[in-house]
């Protein structure tokens, strides 16, 4: 069965890119899983704009977006597992995360908050990212506690929220549990137990503790280290990475999951250097994840200045069930060479080539990504890298959400895309 892909927009009717041939959807429901775009102060219809100057007017109407679009594809608010909150100023923060908590009332997902460079626009202050799983059996009254049962939240309350989001009415959850699915809270210095911060001024050691939490959480939510299937991990310095990626490769050696790495403005405090999200899939009784493209970052076609002999194994693809989770695509060759230095177009023609060849290496096709989000380093760079994506996506229509970014791992890097995507039960 085709993904259902709702309220598709085409670059033609916008204000940004308006001699581009490009459609998106606004949201895609593939199985159980919901994606939805990256929601702004644009309105539903896609026509205007709610907010100029004022995050919480921005964050209010994103949400409404968000009720509107997952009830179309048979959701609901209830069913939303993980949000991802992009501002253009940390000063924002305590002005948006108080409609969220309006929004959400009793749902409390996991969270992670990122400030970035700069969104798709200078008028977007704010942007949010929504992950919901469908449960397999909904309820049938629409009692509070039942709606909750759905899935599985653990720590309400705890962690990330009770100690940065104090007073903003935010209550989140450390971990969600929607089927096999995991959906973790960002992990940082910030102790699992006692709130404190570990490793102020030490990357490393906040890398050390974030990944003791995901651990703890996994386990706690039924699932182990062994089923991550992706990560990203946010740094503020890009001197910072030569830090943390030895603590990582340490907690996550022999797993081999598939990687972003991205240095952005800054994190929910000043305190912190370093987060990490955790995409965690528990397999079925008597399976096991298919990863392809296995590397090693102290391998010739992996090798990265930065972390000579480091011995972190990572995989290019991991596909869990019908699931399919891709290592951020650059201008990075699979063989260890780089397409178009200072070009970030042809950065993005060599990446979507080698996103169509992975998709194909684990059974899945372009049709079945459902969601893409996009790294550049400049908003200018925006111009000329939407076409090379409109054009590989031609008749796809995914969900996107666009971000400026500070840096990424090499040098020579403008651009990064990552893919999310899905095999349909008629193919799986």
């Amino acid at each position: 069965m085709p993904h259902q892909r709702i309220r598709l927009q085409n670059t033609r009717d916008g204000t940004m890119f308006p001699d581009l041939d490009y459609t998106v959807s606004r949201a895609v429901r593939a199985g159980n899983n919901v994606f939805l775009q990256g929601q702004t102060g644009i309105t539903l219809d896609g026509e205007g704009f709610l907010g100029r100057g004022d995050p919480a007017a921005q964050a209010d109407n994103a949400m409404r977006c968000v009720k509107a679009l997952l009830e179309e594809v048979g959701a609901r608010i209830e069913d939303i597992c993980k949000i991802t909150t992009y501002v253009t100023d940390a000063s924002y923060r305590p002005q948006i995360y108080p409609v969220l908590a309006r929004h959400l009332g009793g749902t409390h997902p996991s969270s992670t908050g990122l400030v970035v460079k700069a969104l798709a626009e200078p008028h977007i202050d704010f942007e949010l990212d929504v992950f919901a799983v469908v449960p397999e059996s909904r309820p049938q009254t629409q009692a509070a506690e039942e709606l909750q049962a759905s899935h599985l939240r653990f720590r309400q309350g705890d962690g990330k929220g009770s100690d940065l989001l104090r007073g903003l009415g935010f209550r989140g959850s450390s971990a969600v549990r929607a089927g096999r699915m995991v959906y973790v809270t960002g992990a940082t210095g910030i102790a699992l137990d006692s709130g404190e911060f570990v490793g102020e001024g030490d990357p490393a050691a906040q890398a050390d503790n974030a990944m003791r939490v995901v651990r703890v959480l996994l386990e706690e939510a039924g699932s182990r280290m062994e089923d991550i299937c992706k990560v990203v991990t946010y740094v503020t310095k890009h001197s910072y990475r030569k830090d943390v990626y030895p603590v990582l490769a340490r907690h996550l050696k022999g797993i081999k999951p598939v990687s972003t790495g991205l240095v952005i403005t800054a994190l929910a405090a000043p305190v912190i250097d370093f987060e990490i999200d955790v995409f965690s899939v528990i397999p079925e009784e008597g399976k096991e994840h298919r990863r392809i493209g296995l590397i090693n970052t102290n391998t010739p076609e992996a090798v990265d200045p930065a972390f000579p002999g480091l011995d972190h194994g990572l995989a290019r693809a991991v596909r869990a069930g019908d699931l399919v989770y891709l290592q951020g695509q650059t201008g990075r060759t699979f063989g260890g060479g780089f397409v178009g230095r200072g070009d970030p177009a042809a950065q993005a023609d060599n990446a979507m080539q080698c996103v169509k060849t992975l998709l194909e290496e684990v059974g899945a096709r372009m049709e079945d990504i459902c969601k893409v989000t996009t790294y550049v380093t400049d908003v200018t760079f925006r111009q000329s890298v939407y076409p090379v994506l409109a054009d590989h996506l031609k008749g796809v229509n995914p969900v996107s959400t666009g971000l400026v970014v500070e840096d990424f791992g090499h040098p020579d890097v403008d651009f990064e895309i990552d893919v999310f995507a899905s095999v349909p039960e008629d193919r799986a």
